[in-house]
């Protein structure tokens, strides 16, 4: 009899064991955040960056880890880095090439956040002290000379722009344009055909020359007629300068004819893009 019960309590407990009750899951939910918000405020710019770093959500018994993101907020403006609020203006940030004197500014591309020239004053017998960058403006004083030698003064008016006075420039010309009654709109749009918003001017780069000659301090497209005009045409490219936005380049520069700015882009890129009758968009394969 205590084998025969041993036996049934065996066979009992082989019963009860042979169904296996699942545990019901109970989800599981671990979320870890480190948010840093820092406000960043240069003398022209205002930009809020907010870092989201480490964050970790575990389902179950599966995780899914994120990994560190870097989001740059631009005052309504959403999907672009540039920090100003000008409708139609949403320029991506130009990327910086192996040869820097390449870089592409343009309403389509604003110059990076921390680009900051080393500047040099161009020709210094001039009261104005015009800056360029420190490269671009010895090849200017170079050109200068040359010029001068064959008769023709190629008078420095608008170098090195900062920033702030690039966003005065076209803020101004912005108003101009609203009290000739175009909506505000219409007026940044053709404000932005004669004056690159701000960040996104060569002049700002301290790549760009707007040149005049003597009695004239000013710009207007007469300087095509000009000794001045007729000598930069021939020789520019040999002191590594460009016409950056000629009559027929309107579709990809976006900007009107403008006979007086020069570029400085390099003697080789120049030299090819003379030859070739490229502007510097085509030069580079954008648009």
């Amino acid at each position: 009899m205590k084998k025969m019960g041993a036996l049934i309590l065996l066979m009992l407990l082989f019963s009860s064991c042979g169904a296996v009750t699942a545990i019901p899951e109970v989800p599981i939910t671990m979320t870890t955040t480190s948010t840093t918000t820092t406000t960043m405020t240069t003398a022209t710019t205002a930009a809020i960056i907010t870092i989201s770093t480490g964050a970790a959500t575990t389902t179950g018994a599966a995780a899914a880890v994120s990994g560190s993101t870097t989001t740059r907020k631009p005052p309504n403006n959403a999907g672009s880095a540039y920090a100003y609020d000008y409708p139609g203006i949403s320029p991506a940030v130009a990327a910086v090439p192996a040869d820097p004197y390449l870089i592409l500014v343009s309403r389509d591309y604003a110059l990076p956040a921390n680009y900051t020239p080393a500047l040099r004053v161009c020709v210094e017998s001039y009261p104005e002290k015009i800056q360029m960058e420190s490269t671009a403006a010895k090849q200017y004083k170079a050109m200068y000379d040359a010029a001068k030698a064959d008769g023709a003064e190629l008078i420095p008016y608008s170098g090195y722009r900062s920033i702030e006075r690039q966003k005065g420039n076209f803020e101004r010309l912005v108003q101009t344009n609203v009290d000739r009654g175009h909506s505000y709109a219409e007026a940044v749009n053709l404000a932005a055909q004669v004056i690159l918003p701000p960040g996104c001017s060569e002049h700002s780069a301290g790549l760009a020359m707007d040149i005049t000659r003597p009695g004239v301090w000013d710009t207007s497209v007469s300087f095509e007629s000009t000794k001045e005009f007729t000598w930069l045409q021939a020789h520019g490219h040999e002191y590594g300068f460009i016409l950056r936005y000629p009559k027929d380049k309107f579709s990809l520069t976006q900007i009107t004819y403008e006979p007086w700015h020069w570029r400085y882009v390099g003697v080789g890129p120049a030299t090819a893009m003379k030859s070739s009758g490229q502007c510097l968009e085509e030069y580079l394969g954008v648009g």
